[in-house]
């Protein structure tokens, strides 16, 4: 049975795939930091075309050059949904790229211990979902049953219920990178809790306790955290649009 810290486990190691993609050898320049296909998306990706489920355009792939000088200029820069605090977890604080997989670094980057890590291994490998790099040896996730368990189980088995109000980390509709795709009827945000969030809504308990630490060392896993949430809390049709960006964030 999987737990709440084997799924964490799981995208956090999706996500060092997405950015070794995004940026060859995983040496981003500053600029690119952790960008992926979900920062790439046209602002009219999840358009009402997509919600009444016809097949999205193909996006012609833009020059990395153009993509930059978009970034640089894009609120969605702008990403954190956290107020900078100093001594606070950053991008360029992590290990040099051959030493992100290690349990230590992993533990460090998502605020577990290292039996912890090597626990979620276990499962992870005895369950098909983990396996090793033929050519590397790293870890690698099998992010295609990631994806099934996420569209089809996580709702089930990590349900999302809206609580109190209180300060957190946008999730869901309302983080930074997915507000502009995604849209949410209700009249509140919702949020990790999290004494250095920068907005106030209705707290939504994430898949695991140490979320909010993690996402702020690695958008990308923010990213997937929210738009997993998008599919914890969503009905159909914001479902399928959650989906849809899921899958081009990790590049299907």
């Amino acid at each position: 049975m999987l737990k709440g810290q084997d799924i964490l486990l799981l995208f956090k190691l999706a996500s060092l795939h997405a950015r070794e993609v995004s940026t060859p050898l995983g040496h981003p320049t500053k600029t690119l930091g952790g960008l992926t296909e979900l920062d790439y998306l046209r602002e009219d990706y999840a358009s009402e075309q997509l919600l009444t489920f016809a097949p999205a355009a193909e996006e012609p792939r833009a020059d990395i050059r153009v993509l930059i000088d978009r970034f640089v200029e894009a609120d969605s820069l702008r990403w954190r949904g956290w107020d900078a605090v100093e001594d606070s977890p950053s991008e360029e604080a992590e290990p040099k790229w051959e030493d992100r997989y290690t349990l230590r670094a992993l533990a460090e980057s998502l605020g577990l211990s290292k039996s912890e890590i090597s626990n979620s291994i276990s499962r992870c490998r005895a369950s098909g979902l983990i396996t090793n790099d033929y050519e590397t040896s790293f870890l690698k996730v099998n992010r295609v049953a990631l994806l099934k368990i996420t569209e089809h189980a996580l709702k089930y088995f990590f349900p999302a219920k809206p609580g109190a109000l209180a300060r957190g980390i946008p999730t869901g509709f309302a983080s930074p990178m997915l507000s502009k795709h995604l849209k949410s009827a209700g009249e509140n945000i919702h949020v990790w809790p999290d004494p250095n969030g920068t907005e106030r809504g209705q707290m939504i308990e994430p898949v695991y306790k140490t979320v909010p630490e993690a996402v702020k060392k690695d958008r990308t896993l923010y990213h997937y955290l929210a738009l997993v949430d998008s599919i914890r809390m969503g009905g159909p049709r914001e479902m399928t649009v959650a989906i849809q960006l899921l899958k081009r964030g990790m590049g299907f």
